[in-house]
Parts: structure tokens; sequence; C-alpha cells
């Protein structure tokens, strides 16, 4: 089944100037033997330097391996993670065991099980920890979803007709499974937010039995507020009905008006038939748009500010074979108003997963990609900002050095600065104002990856503390 998937996005800022337009370079292969239908990927920094790097799994030959972002546009493949997995369907990188570090999550379609990898911050998997056994392990999702304060596991069990959660207690040990639903056919994908707003972690959940246009969009409430226990009660009226294989259904604000609308690919079973739809929370249900778009057949649909003018735009690709566009994204003009698609790649074949992030360190998102037909994973520089010497020598802002031991210096500021700094898990970890010329103070920090965000200035930086 496709993926849910959850991608740290971490900016680092630099120098630079204004393009044109965002346009994206042509396709630069990492690794044109992945093993056999490459169908999961996620990146996130893994080995505690400030690159995003990147992790995909196999279908067929239980690949399971980890690229280094080598900090130069290049990636190095690690070994094969030990694992008796099979079929993975979906992957994250998230803290499983509250120490700072991203772990490798896993749900194996054939295995029947819900795995992780804890990493010891150098990008050293450990040994598979079962979580529990989930017939037809699909899609995943994380969360805090009980009273406790850890991240949780949600997964869809597409043989079983039923989606089950998982409580952590925050050193990576799992509770039995919970009952999330048990009345929807053959769910597909899980997405976890809090759409009434009231403190606790809802759900929707899209199914994929692929005939007969029986498919649902179902949101479920979360009773954990005011109720006191986390338990999931089903929506009376489904986001959708009488649709043919969701392949992806995702909680995001697509109109600025601070509510959750749902974006949805309709992959259907019929090569081309394919639809893209945004769901528009209206407050009292949900109004259908659709998005005009060559991809026959949607597959991962995405919601990021690739063009970096504070909206999130939607980036889809392709789940059909062969020829055709693979890889586009839609600007958003705000107000739920959204450009014309443009084609970010079409070189590659059953693109069904993706990836966002800043992979080369300019200060805008790149895309990587799985080719599922050509055993490939590819990725896509973002061209939105290019470094100019004369902007640079005037007006440079930088942090260094970077990484540190001790202290940060500022270079390029002309007043005192107000500075809040976050972990990779996005927690924030310091509030402190410096004076002009003055240094920060980061001894204290535990090692580890850390993003600096200065009040007035529209860019976040990204520094390693060593």
């Amino acid at each position: 089944m496709k993926i849910n998937l959850l991608s740290a996005i971490l900016i680092l800022s630099v120098s630079f100037t204004l393009t044109a337009q965002t346009n994206f370079g042509p396709k630069q292969t990492i690794n044109s033997n992945t093993g056999n239908n490459p169908y999961a990927i996620a990146s996130g920094f893994i080995d505690g330097d400030a690159y995003a790097d990147i992790v995909t799994a196999t279908t067929i030959t239980n690949q399971l391996v980890w690229y280094k972002n080598n900090g130069d546009g290049t990636f190095t493949a690690q070994s094969n993670i030990t694992n008796t997995i099979n079929y993975v369907g979906s992957i994250m990188l998230v803290d499983l065991n509250n120490d700072t570090f991203l772990d490798l999550l896993v749900a194996a379609y054939s295995s029947n099980s819900v795995t992780w990898y804890p990493n010891d911050g150098a990008g050293n998997f450990g040994a598979e920890q079962l979580i529990g056994t989930v017939n037809g392990a699909s899609g995943l999702a994380v969360g805090t979803i009980d009273a406790g304060s850890t991240i949780d596991v949600a997964v869809t069990s597409y043989d079983d007709n039923n989606v089950v959660w998982f409580a952590n207690n925050g050193t990576g040990t799992f509770g039995s499974a919970n009952i999330l639903d048990n009345t929807l056919a053959a769910p597909g994908t899980i997405n976890l937010k809090d759409i009434d707003n009231d403190g606790d972690l809802d759900a929707l959940v899209s199914t994929a039995v692929g005939s007969g246009n029986v498919d649902v969009l179902q949101i479920f409430k979360n009773d954990l507020v005011p109720g006191g226990t986390a338990n999931y009660v089903i929506e009376p009226t489904p986001v959708t009905t009488g649709k043919n294989y969701f392949a992806n259904a995702i909680f995001e604000d697509l109109d600025g008006d601070s509510d959750f609308d749902v974006l949805a690919t309709e992959l259907s079973t019929t090569t081309g038939t394919g639809n893209f739809y945004w769901y528009e929370n209206t407050g009292s249900g949900f109004t259908q748009n659709q998005i005009t778009t060559t991809v026959g057949n949607p597959s991962t649909t995405l919601f990021e500010d690739l063009d970096d003018d504070g909206l999130k735009d939607i980036v889809l690709s392709s789940g059909t074979a062969n020829a055709g566009n693979d890889v586009v994204w839609f600007k958003n003009n705000g107000s739920g108003v959204f450009g014309a698609e443009t084609v970010i790649d079409a070189t590659q074949s059953n693109t069904f997963v993706m990836t966002i992030a800043d992979f080369d360190n300019d200060n805008d998102l790149d895309v990587a990609s799985l080719s599922y037909n050509q055993n490939d994973l590819n990725w896509f520089e973002n061209l939105r900002y290019t470094l100019s010497t004369e902007e640079f020598s005037s007006h440079a802002y930088s942090l260094y050095p970077n990484p540190t031991k001790n202290t940060l210096n500022f270079k390029g500021f002309t007043d005192a600065l107000t500075l809040s700094v976050y972990d990779i898990l996005g927690k924030n970890v310091m509030n402190a104002s410096v004076g002009l010329n003055e240094s920060l103070d980061v001894s204290n920090l535990n090692d580890g990856v850390y993003v600096l965000k200065i009040e007035g200035v529209n860019s976040v930086y990204r520094f390693v503390k060593q």
C-alpha cells in the first residue's frame, strides 16, 4: 500500500539572490540499483551532521538502506540494515526511545509486522525491535495519541480491515494493539492531526479496496479530550465516498483559514484514470475540489513551500509506468487557489513515493524520489536561490563556527538579536538575546543538530553542536 510520509524539513539559511522563478535541475541519480521495486522513502538527520540523509526500502529483496548525505550533492549508500521483514510498505524516521536520535520505523506488509530499529546517533541502527503483529501492515502515522507525552504508533491493517495503535512508554517499549477502527474495508493510509483543536490527535483514514467505487476518506475523532481516555469515534459523515483506490490522504490547511482540509490521490486501477482532489473543510462538512493534472494516476502528495513565499505548495508524484510526468508541483497563490502544474521530472517510472528536504543546504527544498520500475533513487535540486558574490559581500548573514562546541558567533547583523533554538524534533530548547557582536553560549546543549530562529529574520539557520 502507498504510505503516508513523515518528513522533518529543517532549513539552513545562506546568502542568496532571487532567481526569476522556482525551477528544478535535471535528475541526479543517487543509486541506480536500490534492490527490486523500491516502495518506501523518508528523509531526516540520521548521523548527527547538518545534512539531511535518505532511507529507502524495497518490496522484493528486503533492502533497508540509508544514504549518507556528503554535503556536496552526493550520497553514499550504507550497509543493508539487518532485518527479517518482507515487502516494506511504509517507513518513517522518528525518535521512539526519547534519546533525540531519529530511529527507523517500518511497516512490512508480507511479514505482517511493525518494527523499529534504534539509531545510536551516528547512523548505526541496532537490532530489530518488534512493536506488534499487524496483518497486511500498510500505512503508518505517529504522534502522542494517549495521555502520555511519548510518540505512539498507528498502523493500518489492510488484510484484517482494521486500524490499530500502540502506546509507547517512552523507551521504545510498546503495549498491545488498541483498536482505532474495525469498520472500514482495506484501510491503506492513516494521518494524524488535531482537526477539531481540542488538544488531541484525530485520524484520517483512506481505503483502497481498488474496485467497485467503494473507497472512502473517513475521519475518526479522538475522545482523549474531554473523555480522558484515547478512544476513537467515527464521524457520521465521511469526507467522501464512492472512489476507486485511494493511494494517499493527508490533513493540511490548504486555504489558509486555520482549519484542516484534506488532500487526496485516487490512484484507480486503470492506467490514466486516477484523480487528484482537495476537500475544503467548511466547518459542517467537506466540499470536493478537483485539481487538474497531467498525472494520470496520482500517488503521493506532499504540502511544502517550494518557492519560499510563505505559502506551502502542492507536490504530486505519479503511479503510472513509463512515459508521462512523474513529479509535478502546484504553486499556492493563497486562499485555496493553486496555479497550473509545473513539471519537476518526466524520466522515471512508477514514482509511487517521494520525500522533500533541503538536501544541498542552499535554503530551498529539494525533492528525492524512487522509481519503482527502474529500481532507482534520484534527487532533484531546487534552483530557487543562486549564490551571488556581490550580495554575499554586502548582506551575508552567517553563524560560525559550525559545527561548534561552546559558542556561536554572528556575522552580518547590525543590531541585537532575539533568538530561539529548536532540536530536530521541533522542541524549543533555548531562548536568548545577544547584543551586537556578542556570542551565544550553546555549551549546555546536547550534541546534535539544531535549528536557530532569529526574530525579524525570515530565514532560519541550522548548526551542529559537538
